[in-house]
């Protein structure tokens, strides 16, 4: 909000103000003051605007009144430096809350997408599949037309379990972006996947490949974390640090020997 500064003048000084008003090209006084006031001030607005505006007209009026050159303290840089700092993130943080908010949709898209993806592939398959036999039977047996029912439904799953045979583990936090994570994690649950509860976290596993890791584990023969990590594949090294981190498994000093204190959590 703008403010009012209302300084008394000689006349011998407000004339000198006219004279230089005019000389710059300024009708007004007023419209030379604050020039000088905003040129002083390197347009840019002070913390204590009011004081500064005050003490720089003091000190052009002595200027003028004795013809000695007065040198005025620029503003706190630092404290202008913050302020604009704050406006800018003020500014941005609206843009990024957008911004998560189309990634989120985005993610959820991509999910719709590859699933649409897997069911025409999965449809152009059974299509196909149909024409082949339709060009070899005439007339397609009560059983056959289960069998191609089956196919098409063995096709049209693509399924989370497939993936999770073919990686191992799933965290949930690598899924955070699925819409319905109960529901993923129910149907790996209901196809054979071993769901685990490790420090409050879902994780799915395949259950070839716990066992596999298992194995692994409690034949281990060192502490050491660079050996471990030498001896494990990837993606078991990091099932075997979130086992640790969660106190789910130990290293016997006696026995030399990582040991697993309970079987994790299943759901």
């Amino acid at each position: 909000m703008p403010r009012v500064v209302a300084i008394r003048l000689p006349d011998s000084i407000y004339r000198e103000l006219e004279e230089r008003a005019r000389q710059e090209g300024f009708p007004l006084v007023s419209d030379y003051l604050r020039y000088l006031i905003m040129r002083e001030l390197g347009l840019v607005e002070g913390d204590n605007i009011e004081a500064l505006v005050e003490r720089i007209v003091s000190e052009k009026l002595r200027e003028i009144a004795t013809g000695e050159k007065i040198e005025v303290v620029p503003p706190d840089l630092e404290k202008l430096v913050a302020r604009l700092e704050r406006r800018i993130q003020d500014m941005v943080n609206p843009w990024t809350a957008k911004i998560d908010s189309l990634s989120s949709k985005l993610a959820e898209a991509i999910e719709r997408l590859e699933s649409l993806e897997e069911r025409v592939k999965s449809l152009e398959e059974a299509l196909e599949s149909q024409r082949r036999r339709e060009g070899t039977i005439a007339r397609v047996q009560p059983q056959q037309a289960s069998e191609r029912k089956e196919h098409y439904q063995r096709a049209r799953r693509r399924s989370a379990i497939e993936r999770l045979r073919e990686q191992g583990v799933v965290f949930e936090h690598d899924v955070q972006w699925l819409r319905d994570r109960d529901a993923f994690f129910e149907k790996l649950r209901r196809e054979g996947a071993l769901i685990l509860d490790i420090g409050g976290e879902r994780v799915a596993v395949d259950r070839a490949f716990w066992e596999n890791f298992r194995e692994k584990v409690e034949q281990l023969p060192t502490a050491n974390d660079d050996e471990i990590k030498l001896l494990l594949t990837d993606t078991q090294y990091t099932l075997f640090q979130r086992l640790k981190e969660a106190g789910l498994i130990y290293f016997d000093a006696s026995k030399k020997a990582w040991r697993f204190v309970e079987e994790p959590r299943t759901e």
